[in-house]
C-alpha cells in the first residue's frame, strides 16, 4: 500500500457533525466537518439609524434601538446592513471563530448578559444552547416557519418541548458531487439519476469504486466521504440504548475497503490535495505539498465528492477548467450538514427588535431571493423561494437545475433520526473505523472500543453488547 502522509479517513477530528435522514436503511454512520469558515479573530461593522422606519414586516420599528449580532459567519453582515437600510436599525456585528463561539456565548449568556441581542448557532450547538436557556422563545414566527420553511429546518430549530427558538436562512442538503465528463468516459452517461443508481448503496459504492480505478481514477478524495449518510436506518440511540445498526456495520466495512484497496485518492478534506483535486490530475502520494516535487509521480483524478450545498459551491471555486464539469447526484440516503441557525438572547432588552430581524433574515420572500442571488449558489430555506428559482439552471454543474434537486432532498431528510449524541457518538464510530483501516484493530476490536467509549462518555445509555 503507498505511504499515506495524510490520513485518508478524516473521521474522528475534521468535522463536528453530519446531520442525515433516509428512508432505504441502506447506509452508515461517521463524523463530518466544521462547514463554517471565519476569520479567528472577531469583525464588527454597523449601520447608521434614523428615528423611525418600517420593519421587516411593514410595521413601525422604534430605531433608537440598536441590535448587537454574535454570528459564526460573514453572512449575516450583510443581512444586518440590507436590514438596515430597509428600517434603520442600527446593527453592530461581531463574527467569531467557530472553535471559540461556544465559549463565548456561554460564558456571556451564563452570567445573563444583556450585551447582544442576536445570537446564532450550528445545529450540533443548538442543543446545548436550548438547554442553557439562551434562545427566547420564538413562537410568534411559529406559524409562518411551519408554511414558509422547510421542514427540517423548522425542526432543527426546536427544543425538546417543541418551542421553537431559531430559524435558518438555508438549507444545507447534501449531495455527490461528480465529474460529469468522467461519467460519460467510463459509464457512457453523465445523466444524474444514471449516477444515484451508481451510489445508491455502500456495495454498490464499491462496485463503482472499482469500475473508476480501473479507468484510472479514484471514486472519492478519501473514505471520510461516506461519513455523511449518519443516522441511516436509525438513530444512533433510541429510548436510551445504543443502536448499531445493519446500515452502520456496512459502513464501516465499506470505509475499510475503500481504504485499503487504495479505492480513494487519499486526499482528505481541507487538505491542499483535496482543493486541487477539484481542478484536475494529482499525485496518489497524498504527502505531497509541491507538484514539482513529485514528477513522474502516478497521478489520478476524483470522480466524485459527497458533500452539503455548502461544498458544491467549494468545488465549484476551486474547479478552474474543470468548472461546469460538474453534477449532483443523491448518495445513499439524503443528510444535511451545518447551516447557521438565528435567535434572540433571552437576556436581550430588544426582544421584539430582535424577533423582527429573524423574521426579516429567515420569512422574508424579498430577502431569500435576494441571498439566493446575492451568495451566488446558497440555498436558502425559504420553499416559496426555492419553488421559484426550480428551473434555474446552474452552469457550474453542467446547467443542471440544481435548486430543484436540493429541494427535493431537503424534503426528503428525516429529522427524527436526529439526537443530540450525533456527533460525539459519530466521532466515536470513526476512529473506530480508522483504527480498523490502519491495522491497529481488529474489526471486534474495534467495535469493543467503540463500546466503552459510549458507556464511560454517555452513562445514561444502555449499550448492549
Amino acid at each position: 500500500m503507498k505511504a499515506k502522509k495524510l490520513t485518508a479517513l478524516a473521521l474522528a477530528s475534521v468535522m463536528a457533525l453530519s446531520l442525515a435522514g433516509c428512508g432505504n436503511g441502506n447506509s452508515g454512520s461517521n463524523t463530518a466537518s466544521n462547514n463554517t469558515t471565519s476569520d479567528s479573530s472577531a469583525s464588527s461593522s454597523s449601520s447608521s439609524s434614523s428615528s423611525n422606519s418600517a420593519s421587516s414586516d411593514g410595521s413601525t420599528s422604534t430605531t433608537e434601538e440598536k441590535l448587537v449580532i454574535w454570528t459564526l459567519a460573514d453572512d449575516l453582515k450583510q443581512f444586518a446592513e440590507r436590514y438596515t437600510e430597509q428600517t434603520g436599525v442600527d446593527c453592530e456585528i461581531t463574527v467569531i471563530a467557530p472553535a471559540d463561539y461556544s465559549t463565548k456565548l456561554t460564558s456571556a449568556l451564563g452570567a445573563k448578559s444583556s450585551e447582544v441581542d442576536i445570537i446564532v448557532g450550528e445545529p450540533q450547538m443548538l442543543g446545548n444552547f436550548f438547554e442553557a436557556g439562551f434562545f427566547a422563545d420564538l413562537s410568534a414566527l411559529e406559524a409562518d416557519a411551519k408554511d414558509q420553511i422547510v421542514e427540517y429546518v423548522y425542526e432543527a430549530g426546536k427544543d425538546d418541548s417543541g418551542v421553537l427558538r431559531a430559524l435558518s436562512y438555508q438549507v444545507t442538503p447534501g449531495a455527490i458531487i461528480y465529474r460529469r465528463d468522467l461519467a460519460t468516459e467510463i459509464f457512457g452517461t453523465d445523466d444524474p439519476d444514471e449516477m444515484s443508481k451508481k451510489f445508491k448503496d455502500f456495495d454498490t459504492i464499491l462496485q463503482t469504486a472499482e469500475e473508476v480505478k480501473a479507468a484510472g481514477y479514484r471514486i472519492f478524495s478519501d473514505s471520510g466521504n461516506l461519513r455523511w449518510y449518519a443516522n441511516a436506518g436509525s438513530a444512533w440511540v433510541v429510548d436510551g440504548v445504543l443502536q448499531v445498526s445493519d446500515a452502520k456495520l456496512g459502513y464501516m466495512d465499506a470505509a475499510v475497503k475503500l481504504y485499503q484497496d487504495e479505492l480513494v485518492a487519499f486526499a482528505p478534506e481541507w487538505s491542499a490535495a483535496w482543493y486541487a483535486s477539484m481542478a484536475g490530475e494529482l499525485p496518489l502520494d497524498a504527502g505531497w505539498s509541491d507538484l514539482a516535487e513529485l514528477e513522474g509521480a502516478e497521478m489520478t483524478q476524483v470522480f466524485s465528492y459527497s458533500l452539503p450545498s455548502w461544498g458544491a459551491l467549494i468545488v465549484r471555486d476551486n474547479a478552474n477548467d474543470n468548472k461546469g464539469n460538474f453534477g449532483v447526484c443523491s448518495g445513499p440516503c439524503s443528510y444535511f450538514g451545518g447551516g447557521t441557525f438565528i435567535g434572540v438572547n433571552t437576556y436581550s432588552e430588544h426582544q421584539d427588535t430582535a424577533a423582527d430581524f429573524v423574521r426579516f433574515c429567515t420569512l422574508n420572500e424579498d430577502t431569500a431571493q435576494w441571498w439566493l442571488e446575492t451568495s451566488n449558489g446558497d440555498v436558502v430555506s425559504n420553499k416559496a423561494v426555492l419553488n421559484a428559482n426550480q428551473d434555474y439552471e446552474n452552469e457550474s454543474f453542467g446547467n443542471q437545475k440544481t435548486y430543484e434537486f436540493y429541494l427535493k432532498e431537503a424534503n426528503n431528510i428525516d429529522y427524527s433520526v436526529v439526537t443530540k449524541y450525533d456527533d460525539s457518538i459519530g466521532n466515536f464510530w470513526g476512529a473506530s473505523i480508522e483504527a480498523i483501516q490502519k491495522g491497529e484493530m481488529t474489526k471486534e476490536e474495534a467495535i469493543d472500543d467503540f463500546y466503552m467509549q459510549v458507556e464511560t462518555t454517555f452513562p445514561e445509555i444502555t449499550v448492549n453488547r
